[in-house]
């Protein structure tokens, strides 16, 4: 298993590296602040999240092991903190949880940025107890759809992609406070599972009538206390969904019953602090967990119920360990 990990630091630190499941790395670089990663075929991306610029990075695989950097492009948008590619379009999308920008930027076949462009998600109605937050970006199997989840407005707005530019077609109004924080739709995009932030809770849409099937709590009844969810997974066989909670510190295991609702399967504490972005592997043996805070990354192999084999999870260190993608 060779996986990129990314983690928030200085320029001058290696906090983008290429490695193994053991944490050896084979590759390595430095930017600022690199707060998410994606690998498409041979093109790595990343970013630099701070609160005064953000910077998108276009990489190109070089050797077996290696990438070289081809390009950066900079936006006005503030912290930059999760992208997305479509290769059928050459198109990079990103998320500025700060400013409310959704930014976006077409690239060469070489790798390098040609146009980039912004769109500022503006507060409706004058509502001023309301901050503009994009935080999640992705496309459509068919990549002509994206979708993109603003925590702040606690809407899901879905723009067509056509001729390297962005037309709204749609929205999602989830609750005021629920703050809706990603997304992962199931195998034949018919359900939509979102969790939110700050409700603590996956809320289930039956797609395309954005219809709300159900939402479901990640946290035990009767919890008392700070709790953030941030993360959350589809198995590919579209039984299992896995949210992490931080603060609560904890990972919910849900099952998937025959008409994409939830139901609870597994709790677990987790063995680290802060969750920040957690992936499965394609094969769906393993959930691996980044944990920012406590600077560590999880590889836990899980069994055919997709339920973690007990005993058989390991770590190692990652300073402020942010992203994390399989190659």
């Amino acid at each position: 298993m060779k996986l990129i990990i990314s983690g928030y630091g200085d320029a001058g630190n290696k906090n983008i590296v290429k490695c193994d499941e053991f944490g050896n790395v084979v590759w390595a670089d430095t930017i600022e602040s690199p707060s998410f990663v994606e690998v498409v075929g041979n093109r790595l991306f990343a970013v630099t999240e701070n609160d005064n610029e953000s910077y998108m990075y276009s990489y190109v695989q070089d050797g077996e092991e290696g990438y070289r950097l081809v390009d950066s492009a900079r936006f006005d948008g503030t912290d930059l903190c999760h992208i997305c590619y479509s290769d059928k379009h050459n198109m990079l999308f990103g998320a500025c949880w700060g400013s409310g920008h959704l930014i976006y930027a077409t690239l060469d076949a070489e790798g390098k940025f040609v146009k980039t462009a912004s769109v500022y998600q503006a507060i409706e109605n004058g509502d001023e107890s309301l901050t503009s937050r994009v935080h999640y970006v992705s496309v459509n199997k068919a990549q002509d759809t994206l979708m993109v989840n603003n925590v702040g407005l606690d809407i899901i707005y879905f723009y067509e992609i056509r001729n390297g530019e962005l037309f709204e077609k749609d929205r999602i109004y989830t609750e005021k406070g629920q703050h809706p924080r990603h997304s992962v739709y199931n195998r034949d995009e018919s359900i939509l599972y979102v969790i939110t932030e700050l409700s603590n809770e996956v809320l289930v849409y039956k797609m395309p009538e954005k219809k709300l099937l159900q939402k479901i709590s990640t946290l035990p009844s009767g919890f008392e206390g700070k709790s953030h969810c941030s993360a959350i997974c589809l198995s590919p066989d579209g039984k299992t969904v896995y949210g992490a909670n931080r603060y609560s510190e904890s990972l919910v295991f849900f099952g998937v019953d025959d008409n994409g609702k939830l139901y609870e399967k597994l709790r677990l504490p987790t063995d680290g602090e802060k969750p920040r972005h957690m992936i499965l592997t394609k094969d769906g043996k393993n959930l691996i967990v980044c944990y920012q805070v406590s600077g560590e990354v999880c590889v836990m192999p899980l069994g055919d119920n997709g339920l973690p084999i007990e005993g058989a999870a390991h770590k190692f260190s990652f300073p402020n360990a942010a992203g994390v993608a399989e190659l």
